[in-house]
């Protein structure tokens, strides 16, 4: 990794690591001149040769600080970097908007109620409003999850495209990590279907053994991709089936209101 000296006037800045002034000035065009752009269109706007600009890419996609559209072949600002911001700066758009929606679904059932984003090849958690019961689901955030496993997780999988998803099935090992885990593609494919089709996800003891009930919808963007993935959390033996009638529908409505208000309506 090159670097070289570089002490400004006010010696703030000592050492230049030229590798990561590359990676910095693809995120920084992705966010002047997107929200999507091609890998030829960064080289022109970065001044990178091709190929360093590609490898800058790959390496920025697996970290999950971009996303690629298998589709277009065009890259966009990924969630890993949302996950960084909410450390740094206390919100970000998405959980700003996103937060009173969840206030006001916890306290209509006294449940958990959790954000999720793709980041990479995983969910990560960005935000929760925890219940109030003596006994609740309270979850990581930031921490890296697998897509293939939990309710909230296959939502954001089922967003993939059909590329995609199966050049995601290709590159993870699908390993059974509590009772219920998929751990068979075609089972996998099945159940992205199943949530396509439905439009909601759910599911329990898929990533721990003590895990809660899950109920998940997903939110949306200008085009109708998916950007989030809102949900409830409930511990195990508290989930009936009177109590998914009621919070299927709310789930949904909430979801689709965090979707709006992203899109300024």
């Amino acid at each position: 990794m090159a670097s070289e000296i570089d002490e400004d006037e006010g010696g703030a800045r000592q050492y230049k690591v030229n590798v990561l002034d590359r990676a910095v000035s693809i995120l920084d065009a992705l966010s002047r001149y997107g929200p999507s752009l091609t890998q030829t269109e960064l080289a022109k706007l970065t001044g990178l040769h091709v190929s360093t600009c590609m490898r800058l890419l790959m390496n920025l996609r697996h970290h999950g600080f971009v996303t690629k559209d298998e589709d277009s072949g065009r890259y966009r600002l990924g969630y890993r970097l949302v996950a960084l911001a909410e450390d740094a700066r206390g919100n970000a758009g998405l959980v700003e908007v996103a937060r009173p929606v969840m206030r006001d679904l916890c306290r209509a059932f006294n449940e958990t109620v959790v954000l999720s984003v793709t980041s990479g090849d995983f969910r990560v958690d960005l935000e929760q409003v925890v219940g109030r019961q003596s006994i609740r689901r309270v979850v990581a955030l930031g921490v890296e999850k697998p897509l293939y496993a939990g309710a909230a997780s296959r939502l954001l999988l089922a967003g993939f495209s059909d590329v995609e998803f199966e050049s995601y099935l290709k590159r993870v090992q699908l390993e059974p990590l509590a009772p219920h885990t998929i751990t068979e593609p075609e089972a996998l494919r099945s159940s992205i279907e199943d949530i396509r089709k439905n439009g909601f996800s759910e599911g329990s003891q898929e990533q721990y053994a003590d895990s809660g009930y899950g109920i998940v919808a997903p939110v949306k963007g200008l085009r109708g991709e998916t950007i989030a993935v809102l949900g409830v959390s409930v511990p195990r033996f508290r989930f009936t089936d009177e109590l998914r009638e009621q919070l299927l529908p709310a789930v949904i409505s909430a979801a689709d209101d965090v979707s709006r208000r992203m899109r300024g309506k």
